[in-house]
């Protein structure tokens, strides 16, 4: 798999961004806790509070990018749905996002399950004011198939990210906010695989995979 050099750039950069903020409040968390003379016990408590939430959204983001992204799931060629399951349960905890997962737990090769992983990122930040993200995996006459559909009020694709979820996508044109969607492109190129998007549901997107 080919990737073009700012491509790579800006995907570090994604992660570096949706690290910066959890990352941000555990330091805030332990600047509090810093000034224990002047809170007491239950400025104590508030900030360890914030430094625990903070530390576990930072290792969830990580694992999850780490597969997304990177050479996640160890020396393996494959990954349990399962284990997709749980990475993005676990990103999504606590904010504004139910999910719901259509998926007996089988074993996939490991770039499908990247691609996966951009779709459910891409869904989920159709979502602007919340919602549901529901990600069903199947298989359809021997070949595998990934549909994810954000379903909420004001669902929409971010600016950008329909042009970059081309593998002619203007490379010079992308941003660290929409350099996931044609990383997926390029997933799927690879695959083989089909891609679909549909926009013109109300107050929702659809997006599928077929290998």
């Amino acid at each position: 798999m080919i990737i073009d050099h700012k491509v790579a750039q800006l995907l570090v950069s994604r992660v570096c961004h949706d690290l910066a903020g959890s990352i941000s409040a555990v330091s805030t968390g332990a600047e509090l806790m810093s000034e224990e003379g002047e809170m007491g016990a239950l400025g104590d408590d508030e900030a360890l509070k914030v430094i625990s939430m903070s530390a576990r959204q930072s290792v969830s983001r990580l694992a999850f990018l780490r597969v997304a992204f990177g050479r996640g799931g160890g020396d393996s060629d494959t990954i349990t749905t399962d284990e997709l399951k749980t990475l993005v349960h676990n990103v999504l905890e606590g904010g504004r996002l139910s999910l719901v997962w259509g998926a007996d737990n089988t074993r996939i090769n490991l770039m499908a399950a990247k691609l996966l992983l951009n779709l459910c990122l891409i869904g989920s930040e159709s979502l602007p004011r919340g919602g549901v993200l529901r990600i069903d995996v199947t298989e359809i006459g021997g070949r595998l198939g990934f549909a994810v559909s954000a379903t909420g009020d004001g669902a929409g694709l971010r600016p950008g990210v329909l042009s970059a979820l081309s593998i002619d996508a203007d490379v010079e044109a992308l941003t660290a906010r929409t350099v996931h969607a044609h990383f997926a492109a390029i997933l799927a190129q690879n695959l083989n695989a089909e891609m679909e998007t549909q926009t013109n549901e109300a107050d929702e997107i659809r997006l599928a995979a077929l290998m």
